[in-house]
């Protein structure tokens, strides 16, 4: 294992923005990435685990300290003899090559969370979800190195406690890196088509019983048309969190704005449409301030032009939460890891 001085972290990202580390490394195996925490440990500097760069963004200044590059390579499926199949990956897998060979092997869980950036390593970090499904409910186990043992252990699906777009790696944020991933996937399950935009699909289509294939192609094709190709242009796909309020602030809410979209929750909360009300209450669809604007067909989509700043992307996503505070009195969160700024 190398590691660099003074490294522009801006082409490690999908936003294209950020200066240089002080210093980086790319690390492969468990030996090289204790390695890499005990070299941060000696220097006194705060290490962070990069793995797609999908979900973050960095300052222009860049980042005083070390970056880990994880490409811990390797996955492995087995017939546990049951109605399940375990899969393990390791944490520099490509989650959307993952989620198409599951789907290959005609295994339910994945499918709902095709065509999403990034590492297998951060789909636990962040509980991705997309199309009704969050990959916490098909997680058995997360393999970890502790930073303050320096030891590696496996964290249980209850340890890992995740809710939406949360779990304890957010919330012990740096002590825990995740080196694999070990999912429980059905072997005879049912695909899960009740989000409105897959339902909405389908019935136009007059299918009433897609395959798993049918729902993995129907998401890709979903996602192609409404969100930006990350390949291309600088963004982190959704850049907010859709807000859950109380039953009782989204009866409020609707009574202003008949149509607002809400989901409810098990613990009788509602999940509202943050992307409706950026485009329908705060005029914010297409809306563009220097080199920043949201995506002109999601709102909830930040897209950054060839020579935008971390600073205007702060400043863009502060504006929209002003605009939303003001016009329904919530306040957002971000989902994409700015914090670094």
């Amino acid at each position: 294992m190398t590691i660099s001085e003074n490294v522009v972290i801006a082409p490690y990202t999908t936003f294209k923005i950020g200066g240089p580390a002080r210093f980086f490394c790319i690390v492969t195996n468990d030996d090289e990435l204790v390695e890499a925490v005990t070299f941060a440990k000696e220097k006194a500097i705060r290490p962070i685990v990069l793995g797609g760069g999908s979900n973050v963004l960095f300052s222009d200044d860049g980042f005083n300290g070390l970056i880990i590059k994880n490409e811990m390579m390797g996955k492995t499926f087995t017939d546990d003899g049951t109605l399940y199949s375990v899969v393990d990956a390791n944490a520099g897998e490509d989650w959307e090559e993952l989620v198409a060979l599951t789907v290959e092997k005609d295994l339910f869980g994945l499918e709902n969370l095709s065509s999403i950036p990034g590492k297998v390593g951060a789909a636990p970090v962040q509980n991705i979800g997309a199309y009704g499904a969050e990959v916490g409910k098909v997680v058995a186990s997360v393999r970890v190195l502790d930073t303050e043992t320096m030891k590696f252990v496996e964290l249980s699906f209850v340890d890992c406690k995740f809710s939406y777009r949360d779990s304890i790696f957010k919330h012990e944020k740096g002590r825990y890196i995740v080196t694999k991933v070990r999912f429980r996937l059905c072997k005879q399950g049912e695909v899960n088509i009740g989000y409105k935009d897959l339902a909405h699909f389908f019935a136009d289509r007059k299918i009433a019983k897609p395959s798993l294939k049918e729902v993995r192609n129907a998401i890709i094709e979903i996602r192609k048309n409404k969100l930006p190709d990350w390949k291309v242009g600088g963004t982190a796909g959704s850049f907010f969190k859709n807000p859950i309020v109380t039953a009782e602030v989204f009866a409020e809410l609707q009574k202003k704005y008949p149509e607002l979209p809400g989901y409810p929750e098990s613990d009788g909360r509602v999940k509202v449409s943050l992307g409706w009300i950026l485009d329908k209450v705060c005029d914010a669809k297409g809306l563009t301030l220097g080199n920043v604007s949201t995506y002109e067909k999601q709102a909830l989509v930040l897209v950054a032009k060839p020579g935008a700043t971390a600073t205007e992307v702060i400043n863009f996503s502060n504006e929209l939460m002003k605009r939303v505070r003001e016009k329904t009195g919530i306040i957002i969160e971000g989902e994409v890891e700015w914090a670094v700024v």
